[in-house]
């Protein structure tokens, strides 16, 4: 298990790790995702003992190694450039490790073919790193930290530096690898997608803080917060006011409107109420829906992207109020900007935030 207590970490006036605290299961594999600047990369390098923080602890195997330098420590880091020696061949670069340990030769030979094997590169032990593509490179980078035997895998954005197409191979892979090794691994990256796709858990940073961790699930469907709601995945996030009745029902009125929203009840509302509704929550239909259990909004056709398999629908609400609204090409009639329509979904979709 990796257990961090209390961390900081500043350069100059910048406070890029401010107080974190965080546990890794074994076995687990955790995202850390965030926008850029927001301290994932900074809270890697300290984990990995390429920065020293100013406070805190670091627990990793119920050891304490704070105060370690990385190659004390019992983790591997695959940079995010890979960090290959290009004057070496596939099988120097992944035993380069295992000679400076003054690993026998014999061992050497045996753990980087098992290496190899496992990223699927068997047959390519001598091709120079100038030959390889950079899914190949990747894949080399991997190996390297794997053959150390590491208790913790770290990995700083790894795939980006890949088209879209072959990060999505490589992240599968890159999955299935650790879920078969059974390794803890942390994962940084600002990718939403790849955060949802590969991981255990996600902890998502801001300003040198988690804001929140949770499964892929929790995080998308139960944000805590604005940023995190609009960070992961689309949102489509509506501001007014949060009202209810003596029957126990629950309503939220848009700002400059009178458009009544039944939604669920909610507790300790606060000031400040936002309604955030994920935009696969909202469906179009040419007639106005009159089922009890959905909301139904007029809104206008402003925008359309067209994506292949998807069509987006940007509309306006009467109030102004900005909606993005995916629909599957095949499953549709088509609109044309300036159409007028409508809007529903199920009372109980969405989520009231307080900003």
């Amino acid at each position: 298990m990796v257990k961090l207590e209390g961390i900081h970490k500043t350069f100059g006036k910048v406070k890029a790790v401010d107080g974190v605290d965080l546990q890794v299961q074994k076995g687990e594999m955790l995202c850390l995702l965030g926008p850029s600047g927001c301290g994932k990369t900074t809270l890697l390098r300290v984990l990995s003992g390429f920065e020293q923080p100013e406070g805190g602890k670091i627990i990793m195997d119920d050891k304490d190694v704070t105060k370690l330098p990385p190659d004390k420590r019992p983790t591997s880091l695959v940079f995010q450039n890979y960090a290959l020696f290009p004057h070496m061949t596939v099988f120097e670069n992944i035993a380069y490790g295992l000679r400076v340990k003054k690993i026998p030769s014999k061992e050497i030979r045996k753990l980087v073919f098992d290496a190899l094997e496992m990223v699927g590169l068997s047959d390519l032990e001598d091709r120079s790193i100038r030959q390889l593509s950079g899914g190949q490179q990747q894949r080399v980078a991997l190996a390297r930290g794997l053959v150390m035997k590491p208790a913790v895998l770290l990995l700083d954005e790894p795939l980006s530096n890949l088209d879209a197409k072959l990060r999505v191979e490589t992240r599968i892979q890159i999955r299935d690898l650790q879920r078969n090794l059974g390794i803890t691994s942390i994962f940084v990256t600002h990718d939403q997608e790849e955060a949802l796709t590969i991981s255990d858990r996600i902890a998502v940073m801001n300003k040198g803080k988690i804001i929140q961790i949770g499964t892929p699930e929790e995080i998308y469907n139960h944000p805590n917060s604005e940023f995190v709601a609009d960070f992961i995945g689309k949102s489509n996030i509506l501001e007014g006011e949060y009202k209810s009745n003596t029957e126990g029902k629950a309503y939220f009125v848009l700002s400059n409107s009178n458009l009544s929203i039944q939604i669920q009840p909610v507790e300790n509302i606060g000031e400040q109420p936002r309604l955030i509704l994920r935009p696969e929550q909202i469906h179009i239909s040419e007639d106005e829906i009159t089922n009890p259990e959905v909301n139904c909004l007029t809104a206008t056709v402003e925008h359309i992207t067209f994506l292949g398999e998807m069509i987006y629908y940007h509309v306006r609400l009467e109030n102004d109020a900005k909606l993005l609204v995916p629909v599957y090409y095949a499953s549709t009639r088509k609109y044309k900007e300036d159409d007028q329509i409508f809007i529903y979904w199920e009372i109980n979709s969405g989520k009231i935030l307080v900003k």
